[in-house]
């Protein structure tokens, strides 16, 4: 029976049946005070283009971030990167409003449908706003960045997000919401093996920022964290390990981006100080494992730098349409990379081809206000 379904098998390949697409989606967060969504949305087999956004609630509320006069700041609300994360099947997010986190499953047949797995578990602070995953130990954490500023870690299991250990301060002053972008958290990773955690934290606009590095072993986080504040860096935001455990691109808005080095006692240094041409506000960072390359991206300008990772040299821009106005949260995925304009917009570019293959317009779907983080699902076959 077996060889003979082989062979109708490649029977059914040679006559030029049809092979099973990948399901694929893509993920933002509306960080809505009166309720918050993850909006998923399809993407192409083919091209990577986008469609059909969809919400879906995370169980919680959001919570906007405010500026130095007080005032709601009109976007990055959250002031961070990975307010949004996939690992596998699991899609992990931030509700800042309700000071909680939420976990989802992915269904493989249809990722644009995720579903919420037990109800969103407290945050252990204020103002959660950026959260990491290792699959490794099943282990999520996610940083506070309001009064109440901590680092919380959790076990993942199949019934929710279960506390492990207690919370782990952060040496900000803060309000709740925090007034930013100074003296903020920015963002929370593992590194690649996942024996260490990241933690980034911007300065107070008068001095360097820090890198907290937590070692991790035997799925549990070690509460006293090793703690650099490299002179170079004054508003530490978003980071991207380059394949390795030993170095890392980081976003600094005050003037583009820096190589940083982690050596065997977790310190951080930097080893190249990126200055681009035009910087505005540089705040976020991708890296693409396939092509060995880094990208950083402006919040005020609408190309994005692309670093050539070994080098550590400016290689290229990736040209945007003016239209889009600037470059928020970011992902990748089988090779596209996918950014949250300024505008009301998701931009799509081919990296193996340098070239923008969509804008996406959410004009009349929501309030751009409210759209932060970005993650993207490859998927199972369907």
């Amino acid at each position: 029976m077996k060889n003979v379904l082989q062979i109708l098998g490649f029977t059914a390949l040679a006559a030029g049946a049809a092979v099973p697409a990948a399901a694929r989606a893509l993920y933002f967060l509306e960080n809505n005070p009166s309720g918050a969504n993850i909006v998923s949305l399809k993407v192409s087999s083919q091209d990577g283009s986008l469609s059909d956004p969809t919400r879906i609630s995370t169980g919680g509320s959001g919570l906007i971030g405010v500026g130095n006069t007080g005032a709601a700041v009109m976007m990055d609300t959250l002031f961070s990167q990975d307010a949004v994360v996939v690992s596998g099947s699991h899609l992990f997010a931030v509700n800042p409003g309700t000071n909680t986190v939420s976990l989802f499953s992915i269904p493989k047949h249809d990722p644009w449908h995720p579903q919420l797995v037990g109800s969103p578990v407290p945050s252990g602070g204020d103002f959660p706003m950026s959260i990491a995953y290792s699959p490794r130990h099943r282990l999520a954490c996610v940083a506070n960045s309001g009064a109440m500023n901590t680092v919380q870690c959790y076990d993942v299991t199949v019934a929710g997000l279960r506390p492990s250990g207690e919370p782990m301060p952060l040496p900000l002053n803060q309000t709740t919401p925090p007034a930013g972008p100074p003296s903020t958290v920015s963002d929370i990773l593992f590194n690649p093996s996942q024996s260490t955690l990241v933690v980034t934290i911007k300065g107070s606009g008068t001095g360097p920022g820090y890198i907290y590095a937590y070692p991790v072993s035997y799925g549990k986080v070690h509460p006293s964290p090793r703690v650099s504040r490299p002179a170079a860096l004054g508003l530490n935001f978003g980071l991207s390990f380059l394949g390795s455990d030993s170095r890392a691109i980081i976003a600094d808005p005050g003037f583009g981006g820096a190589f940083v080095d982690f050596d065997c006692n977790l310190d951080a240094s930097v080893s190249k100080v990126i200055n681009i041409t035009g910087n505005a506000a540089t705040c976020w960072t991708q890296y693409s494992a396939d092509l060995h390359t880094a990208y950083l991206l402006d919040a005020a300008t609408t190309n994005i730098a692309v670093l050539d990772a070994a080098s550590m040299e400016v290689k290229s821009t990736l040209a945007s349409p003016a239209v889009t106005a600037g470059k928020f949260d970011a992902a990748i995925g089988d090779g596209h990379l996918y950014t949250l304009d300024a505008s009301d917009s998701i931009s799509v570019y081919s990296l193996n081809e340098s070239t923008a293959v969509q804008t996406f317009n959410l004009t009349g779907f929501g309030s751009r206000q409210l759209f932060q983080g970005m993650a993207f699902y490859g998927g199972s076959v369907y």
